[in-house]
Formats: structure tokens, C-alpha cells, sequence
């Protein structure tokens, strides 16, 4: 295909910060009309937006122009749901704006979203919105791609590869089977069946054979299936629900309409989640193999990836990406690596640089406030101490590896318990510390 974006103003959903970036001298860069008002330098061409899927997750899963644009963008704005791995694409120096939310969460309205992506744009930015999924599948481009337009700013969709087909896939649950499912409906369970404002048809998806595929619905599940069998479906109708799809810490529950929604509150199902109505979520026909498709792991996987399901926090002192979180990805965790420091200016001639605490990550406030984080692993004495600085007082239950005797005295200071210390200093052995605190925890 000659061109993978469409031209048109867009679909999505977002908020964030307002911090203007410089000129970094290509086409679509500098410091647009709108900041040039009454200064004496030369108006420059308004930057434009890119609406652009980052699929369910997985890195991998990209598309080759979502990545090649990431590479270019001098503003990202992204959801909460784009994972580690696809912001680390991101050009080095860009500024990335977190606008995600989660329930009761409202960073920011969709109108500021909207006045944002418009506002970079027309200062020369190219600006690159990430949207988990697919910008036009149950999100709200739309609306950002029409804001976009009546202010006359150049807006592109790259589409991207959604969830609501790629969970199922990745848990081996084809969403059409010849014989048991023709057709598929992907529908919203962000509103509850009966809401004023749903457009949902529940009584008609009750009544029918089609697979239904359920998007934001973990919180209103119980009144989805109520609704679903008052429609006329059998409460025997298989159901499966895949969490974290496509990441280290996937993990699916099967079970049946009638049983679903209790399933899901005994095992603490978590947003985002996929949820397969029909009798295709019984299936399992091509699962991938390495990603845990239900919580019975083969005795291989524990072995050569002993932490799959495990959420590990890695702070880090630079912004690049660093080699303990592919370490242990490579072990099977799912490795959300976050700035807590940089370094800052000398304090004198001669004196080197010191440093200095980044600001908050809204992704991972947002994380530690829901417990999704399992571990964390500190490699420094200034990552332990900046990440309690920047977000106070960790979850009681999360586990603490460290590397070095000074960073388990910034630790202990911090009023950390240190669950594991590496045996030596290294990448490797800070990897096996989280390893050891993990399988510690598993056995108690």
C-alpha cells in the first residue's frame, strides 16, 4: 500500500501538560505562528498531527510507519494503555506528554486534548498522538481529527492493530470459526446496559450467535452478562477474558456467562482486559509461545522465564532505554522503565554535574495507586532515592531488589524493605535478585 495513513481529521482520546519544545530543524519543526505573534522572526508553517495506533501492546506489533514516525516526532501524546516498549521508540530529546486515564482518574478533558494536539501543531510541532489499539476503534480520534480540522491543521491516521481481534488471537481464540461463529461484533461495556446514552443493542447480541467482543467492560461485567442472557443467550455460552493482552503479563480466564463476572472478582481481573463472548472462547487453537495464555505455565516457561506475569519497575537515572529492563524481559517480565533523575547543571567550574529529580510519571502514579506493579528493581542509590521522593511511600506488597550496599542503605532510609540484594554488581545479578524475590514470594 502506497500510503498506510489516511488524510483525514481523526479519532481519539487523551490529555496533558502544555510545554512548548524548540526547533529541531526539520520540515514540520520550530516555533510556529502562533508563538511568533508580535515577535520580530519569521511566521513558520504549522506543524501537523499523526493519529497513530500503537496495537495492543507488544512492541512488535507496531506498524513499520507508527514506528518510523515515532522516530521523528517532536511532541508525543500518549494514552496510558501504550506500553514501555513503544514509548522507547520515541525520538531521543521529544517531548512525551502521558494524557492517559483510568476509572476515576480524569487527567484531563478531551476538549484540552483536543486544544492541545491543536495548539503543538500550530506552533510548527510534528506531533505524533499514540492511541492503544486502533485509532478508530472505540476510541475518540474522531473527535480530536474534526478539532483538528476546523482549525486547519493537517491531520493523518495510521491505523493500527486493535485489541479487540489481537487479545483473542494472542490467546490462541479465533473471533470467526466456520461453523460455530460467521460474524463479530466489537461493542463498548463503557457505559452499563440501560444507560441513556448507550447505543449498544445488549437484547439483540443476547439473541444472536455472533461472537461478541467486549472493549473497556472489566467494572460493568456483571450487568453486561445479565443483559446478555435476559437477551436470550445460554448461561452455559462459553466466555473468556484476556488481560494485558499481548504483554509478559497476559493472563486469561475462561469460564461461562453465568460465571464470569464472579471469576473475575475472586482472581482481581484488572482494566485492560478483552472479553470473548461465544462459543469460540472454549477454543484455544494457536496460542504464541511466549506469552502465558492461562495460569497453568508449562515447567519449560517456569524454568527459562521464571517471571512471567511479573510487572517490574525499573527507575533510571538517563533517558535511553537500558539494559536491565531487556534483561528482564528476556526472563519473561513485563519491565516498565521510568525516569526519576537526570543530570543537572555543575555547581561550579570544574564541578561535575549533579543530579537532579525528573518529574512524576502520571503512567506510574497511576500504576502504584492500582497496585499493577509487582516489583521493583533499583540499580543505584540515586534511583531508590529519587523514585520515593517522586512518588512517596511504595505499595506495601511490592517487592524491592537492589544492587549494592549503598542502595540498600538509600532503601532502608526510604523506609524500603530490600526483599533481595544482588550477589555482585551487574545487570545479571540484579536481574537473578528480582528472580530470587519473586520465587521467595511465590512459595510463602
Amino acid at each position: 500500500m502506497n500510503r498506510p495513513g489516511s488524510s483525514v481529521a481523526g479519532m481519539n482520546e487523551g490529555r496533558a501538560h502544555d510545554e512548548d519544545e524548540g526547533d529541531n530543524g526539520r520540515g514540520s519543526g520550530g516555533a510556529g505562528a502562533a508563538s511568533a505573534a508580535g515577535r520580530d522572526e519569521p511566521l513558520r508553517a504549522p506543524g501537523e498531527v499523526w493519529l497513530v495506533g500503537a496495537g495492543p501492546g507488544d512492541p512488535g506489533l507496531l506498524t513499520i510507519r507508527g514506528r518510523e514516525l515515532l522516530g521523528r516526532a517532536d511532541v508525543v501524546v500518549t494514552d496510558r494503555l501504550v506500553s514501555a516498549g513503544v514509548l522507547a521508540l520515541a525520538r531521543p530529546g521529544a517531548e512525551v506528554i502521558h494524557s492517559g486515564k483510568s476509572a476515576g482518574a480524569l487527567t484531563r478533558t478531551q476538549e484540552d486534548v483536543n486544544a492541545l494536539l491543536v495548539d503543538r501543531a500550530l506552533a510548527g510541532h510534528m506531533v505524533v498522538r499514540l492511541k492503544g489499539g486502533d485509532p478508530f476503534v472505540l476510541g475518540r480520534g474522531g473527535e480530536e481529527a474534526e478539532a483538528c480540522r476546523l482549525a486547519g491543521v493537517r491531520c493523518t491516521v495510521v491505523p493500527g492493530v486493535t485489541s479487540a481481534f489481537a487479545g483473542p488471537a494472542y490467546a490462541g481464540i479465533p473471533v470467526t470459526h466456520r461453523g460455530a461463529a460467521q460474524d463479530v461484533a466489537v461493542v463498548s461495556g463503557h457505559l452499563s446496559p440501560g444507560h441513556p446514552d448507550s447505543t449498544v443493542d445488549w437484547a439483540a447480541l443476547g439473541a444472536s450467535r455472533m461472537t461478541v467482543v467486549v472493549l473497556m467492560g472489566v467494572a460493568r461485567l456483571a450487568g453486561i452478562t445479565a443483559a446478555l442472557i435476559d437477551g436470550g443467550r445460554s448461561p452455559d455460552t462459553p466466555v473468556a477474558m484476556i488481560e494485558r493482552a499481548t504483554t509478559p503479563a497476559q493472563r486469561v480466564i475462561r469460564g461461562t456467562l453465568d460465571t464470569i463476572a464472579v471469576d473475575a472478582i475472586v482472581l482481581g481481573v484488572r482494566s485492560p482486559a478483552v472479553v470473548v463472548i461465544g462459543d469460540v472462547a472454549a477454543r484455544c487453537d494457536a496460542p504464541p509461545p511466549l506469552i502465558p495464555t492461562d495460569d497453568a505455565r508449562s515447567a519449560s516457561d517456569g524454568a527459562t522465564r521464571p517471571l512471567l506475569g511479573v510487572r517490574v519497575l525499573v527507575p533510571r537515572t538517563r533517558a535511553r532505554p537500558g539494559l536491565l529492563a531487556a534483561r528482564l524481559r528476556a526472563l519473561g517480565a513485563d519491565a516498565v522503565e521510568t525516569v526519576v533523575s537526570r543530570p543537572g547543571p555543575a555547581a561550579g567550574p570544574g564541578s561535575p554535574l549533579a543530579d537532579v529529580d525528573a518529574d512524576p510519571d502520571p503512567r506510574i502514579v497511576e500504576e502504584l495507586r492500582h497496585g499493577d506493579l509487582h516489583a521493583v528493581a533499583f540499580a543505584s542509590s540515586t534511583a531508590a532515592r529519587a523514585t520515593t521522593a517522586l512518588y512517596g511511600p511504595l505499595p506495601a506488597g511490592m517487592l524491592v531488589a537492589a544492587m549494592g550496599e549503598r542502595t540498600v542503605t538509600a532503601c532502608q532510609r526510604a523506609g524500603l524493605r530490600v526483599d533481595a540484594v544482588a550477589a555482585e554488581p551487574g545487570i545479571h545479578p540484579l536481574a537473578a535478585a528480582v528472580v530470587t524475590a519473586v520465587t521467595e514470594a511465590r512459595s510463602r
